[in-house]
């Protein structure tokens, strides 16, 4: 059974993404960037891994009760803030791919990241240059209803003009052809 483009929950996606990274996927991937990629991910995946065990034989206390733990929720809400940089967003326009959050203290301490939106219609422009670029496409996002959050991402639930989900709706299904 397929299932239609309805955006997940965002429980679900955030509690369960750290779940479905698949290590052979991500090497294929790193492949295809060439071997020194390859080379750089297993030892970047090496030494994350022989840290981890060092600590475990000095204390598995910390690791399994403290280190463990807070590694998943950081991971966590990472996906909370990816969830809210896409949910609303229009897959159909370019300019409207991302969901934009203008707020000065936020981009300025994660880079102008906030403009998200702008990001994935341009993603070669340099985050300096981020919020003269928006200047230049403003009139544009507005008549193709580029979707901007007035919190942070990861605040995104509390906003007042979030896109209600509607039920997800199984496809007909696929039937086999011998």
């Amino acid at each position: 059974m397929s299932f239609s483009s309805e955006p997940e929950n965002p429980w679900s996606y955030v509690f369960l993404s750290f779940f479905r990274n698949n290590p052979a996927a991500i090497a294929r991937d790193l492949k295809k960037r060439g071997r020194s990629e390859l080379s750089w991910g297993n030892i970047a995946l090496a030494s994350f891994a022989n840290t981890l065990f060092v600590m475990f034989l000095f204390n598995w206390r910390y690791v399994i009760f403290f280190f463990l733990p807070f590694f998943y929720l950081g991971h966590c809400f990472s996906y909370l803030n990816r969830y809210f940089r896409h949910y609303g967003a229009d897959p159909d326009k370019p300019i409207a791919w991302g969901v934009s959050s203008y707020g000065r203290i936020y981009n300025w301490i994660f880079f102008y990241n906030a403009y998200h939106a702008e990001h994935h219609f341009r993603p070669k422009v340099h985050w300096t240059k981020m919020e003269a670029f928006h200047q230049q496409i403003a009139e544009l996002q507005k008549r193709e209803g580029t979707r901007v959050i007035n919190h942070a991402h990861m605040l995104g639930f509390l906003d007042p003009n979030l896109p209600k989900r509607r039920g997800i709706q199984p496809s007909a299904p696929v039937s086999a052809s011998n």
